[in-house]
């Protein structure tokens, strides 16, 4: 029982790694690898919120710290940095690697595998917009169908505060206050501190402004914020309404107590969530000052995925996740060959399809659907129903009429 539990896991950390990469590549990405152990100094020179203690590090033979990759965008950034004078305006790569953080914690792996993609390009809703897109085209390929995107700006809250006379630690705190939603003690908080009555008002308002784009945008045009933070909300506007066009206003949250999870993000920021689990299953966001730390200008937007959490949130989903095959298809021995042309044809639409001969009508097998191929009729059979058809394109009919049929497959 417990090598079986192992072995459908497996099956389904490759099945899911399989299917993103599939994707990103549809969206013109490639993928590349960078090395599993990194110098330390990369990482405690850099903005980021990678706690240091959390860190794998090892010493070389010459007394060198090394690090196990903490992160993937970091030393991608600085490789790409080093080959500047022969980079092309933007850049799409891919990867599927280890990432390895010591969490503290029994329960929780060291090493985890990440699937991501960095963007290298010049800041643009249009760019930003089309991230978002393969984020949340990404989660519905693995089957997810209640996927939701929240969208923040990393900039913004920033903003608010950056003529505030206000220390470290009470900004620490205050990020705390707003990440956790607690609208009790944000009020009194704020009025201890040293700020302007109108920015009280807005990061008072902050944990508010969360929901539907139309929402949220219509709550910000009653608050007065400076020049900065307004050019801010606008981009994050402009940004949301090409996410429309793309038809995803329903997967869509705007977020702007959404405070920066990763020191080196400085524009748009997100996170995705998918049904029947409490925590985000993807992050990302822009990070254009990122290069600039290596001494070159090399804007970018990427996000991660950890395989691990998806595979959690596959098992937790309804019943069409106990079936790890969509059609059988089973035939009488002179049907074989229209069997196979079937099999094949599912097979190129992503498919998971096996065939065997067929000993009994009634017989019972671990897939969604069933297709029958008799010497009388061809039938389709599911849980709930049995369909006839006459031809292949009638059967990719029935099947995506189907409900429960994967949504990547449509």
């Amino acid at each position: 029982m417990y090598s079986e539990i192992l072995e459908n896991e497996h099956e389904q950390h490759e099945n899911i790694i399989g299917i993103l990469g599939k994707r990103f590549t549809t969206y013109g990405y490639k993928r590349i690898k960078t090395s599993a152990f990194e110098q330390y100094d990369l990482y405690s020179n850099v903005r980021t919120s990678i706690n240091q203690n959390e860190m794998i590090k090892v010493i070389d033979y010459t007394g060198e710290v090394l690090v196990l990759r903490p992160d993937v965008t970091i030393p991608l950034t600085q490789q790409l940095v080093l080959l500047r004078d022969n980079l092309p305006e933007e850049m799409r790569y891919y990867y599927v690697q280890e990432v390895f953080r010591q969490t503290f914690q029994e329960s929780e792996n060291i090493g985890k595998t990440q699937a991501g993609v960095e963007f290298y390009c010049e800041s643009s809703p249009v760019s930003d917009a089309e991230t978002i897109m393969l984020a949340c085209h990404a989660l519905r390929d693995v089957g997810f169908l209640d996927v939701k995107i929240e969208i923040g700006y990393a900039g913004f809250f920033n903003e608010l505060i950056a003529d505030s006379d206000i220390t470290a630690e009470q900004t620490a705190e205050l990020k705390m206050l707003i990440q956790a939603k607690n609208v009790v003690e944000i009020g009194p908080f704020l009025q201890q501190l040293s700020i302007d009555p109108s920015i009280k008002e807005v990061l008072e308002q902050l944990p508010l402004l969360y929901g539907a784009p139309e929402v949220v945008f219509e709550r910000l045009q009653n608050l007065q914020v400076s020049e900065l933070a307004q050019d801010a909300i606008n981009y994050l506007q402009r940004t949301c309404d090409i996410v429309e066009l793309y038809g995803l206003k329903k997967h869509i949250v705007i977020d702007l107590g959404l405070i920066n999870h990763m020191g080196y993000y400085s524009g748009i920021i997100f996170q995705g969530y998918v049904e029947n689990f409490g925590k985000p299953v993807l992050m990302g966001g822009r990070y254009d000052a990122l290069s600039e730390e290596f001494g070159v200008k090399l804007p970018a937007i990427g996000f991660a995925c950890e395989i691990e959490s998806l595979v959690k949130a596959s098992s937790n989903k309804g019943q069409k996740e106990r079936y790890s095959i969509d059609v059988t298809v089973l035939y009488e021995e002179s049907r074989i060959k229209y069997a196979i042309d079937i099999t094949n044809e599912l097979r190129e639409r992503d498919y998971r399809v096996i065939s065997k001969p067929l000993i009994d009508a009634e017989q019972q097998n671990d897939s969604l659907y069933t297709v029958q191929l008799t010497e009388q009729q061809n039938k389709l059979l599911d849980h709930e129903e049995t369909k006839e058809f006459t031809d292949f394109k009638q059967l990719l009919d029935l099947i995506a009429s189907k409900k429960g049929v994967p949504e990547w497959i449509i």
